[in-house]
């Protein structure tokens, strides 16, 4: 009887294991349209299309996850005690923790540096970048420029944030490279423009941005390789649609981006590194598919889908065409990230 007790833990443990395991997604949920709303809240489930979890719950207007390196945890901003915090946790929503706990300022669009480090902007106007010590809270300010900041994105090495800086809100701006170690601050593309938040290549060496008013390779419109040495960027689409996110997939070869030829009608393509072999891609049973994100084999694509004007996050088999509801149903999701591994 004993032996059969310790299998039977053991199984348990196995199959708890297995019901934890990554890749894992995160969403924006209960939001009927990009609009921001109080009852927002961040949701993460598995790639397998478990039961989703509410890690914001309590929370108000939560928004804006980004994974750890590692898939181990989370960062998303959320409303507390009438201030914008930033939060952390694993992914079933355990250890979640308030790095900020600031009621008299306001912290935004976190992103992890490494492992250890939230990288963050401070401020209403998102004036300053920061990084703070998962571990000991410790801040520090790396750069202040000019307001409305895109989320900071980590370079793979961790030494580099990239984002975009702009003089209003939804106006055009400029990339900015910021060091990690403190260093001056570097414009990669002072062309003002609409910029997506920008993507790192796994190489570190490149960003990929969709853009839409500065002119690169002969259009005012679509989707830009950025090599870091030289800052000359290359066109490999032109018809990027700079207001949602893109993926580069693990190995470099691929992006995944919103195509719009028209702001009204965007649709997921895939596009090489190299601008050759662009595909829009056929899915069925949505009036719009947006905000593509590359699971950690290449294998499959999570997006946001609309159909019947309600938003939800779905699974997509590259191959097969095979396309999974990850939001539960009735619920509705926006703006999916897939961890890391």
């Amino acid at each position: 009887m004993a032996w059969w007790c310790r299998c039977l833990t053991a199984w348990c443990l196995i199959r708890a294991d297995l019901a934890l395991a990554g890749p894992y997604v995160a969403w924006v949920g209960n939001v009927p349209v990009h609009s921001p709303s109080p009852a927002a809240r961040v949701m993460v489930t598995d790639l397998a299309g478990g039961t989703p979890v509410d890690v914001s719950q309590g929370l108000a207007a939560a928004r804006d996850p980004a994974w750890a390196p590692d898939g181990s945890r989370l960062v998303f901003e959320a409303l507390a005690e009438g201030a914008n915090d930033l939060f952390c946790c694993r992914p079933d929503g355990s250890e979640r923790a308030n790095l900020t706990q600031t009621p008299d300022a306001w912290e935004a669009s976190g992103c992890f540096v490494g492992s250890g480090r939230v990288a963050c902007l401070v401020g209403t106007d998102r004036t300053e970048l920061w990084t703070i010590d998962t571990a000991t809270r410790e801040r520090v300010r790396l750069a202040a420029a000019v307001a409305f900041h895109s989320r900071p994105v980590a370079s793979p090495d961790a030494r580099m944030l990239a984002l975009v800086a702009a003089e209003r809100l939804a106006g055009p701006g400029q990339i900015h490279l910021v060091p990690v170690d403190g260093s001056p601050p570097r414009i990669l593309m002072a062309a003002p423009a609409l910029y997506s938040v920008p993507a790192f290549t796994p190489d570190g060496r490149d960003l990929v941005v969709a853009f839409d008013g500065a002119e690169i390779g002969g259009a005012r419109r679509g989707l830009a390789r950025i090599p870091l040495a030289t800052g000359s960027p290359e066109l490999l689409a032109d018809d990027g649609y700079p207001l949602a996110a893109l993926s580069v997939a693990a190995d470099g070869l691929r992006v995944a981006y919103t195509s719009a030829r028209a702001y009204h009608d965007p649709w997921v393509a895939l596009v090489g590194m190299d601008g050759k072999d662009r595909k829009r891609l056929d899915i069925s049973g949505f009036h719009i598919i947006a905000w593509p994100a590359f699971t950690p084999d290449g294998r499959s694509l999570v997006f946001e889908g609309v159909y019947a004007a309600r938003y939800t996050v779905n699974g997509l088999d590259v191959a097969t065409g095979r396309v999974t509801c990850l939001t539960p149903a009735g619920d509705s999701g926006v703006h999916p990230v897939v961890s890391p591994r």
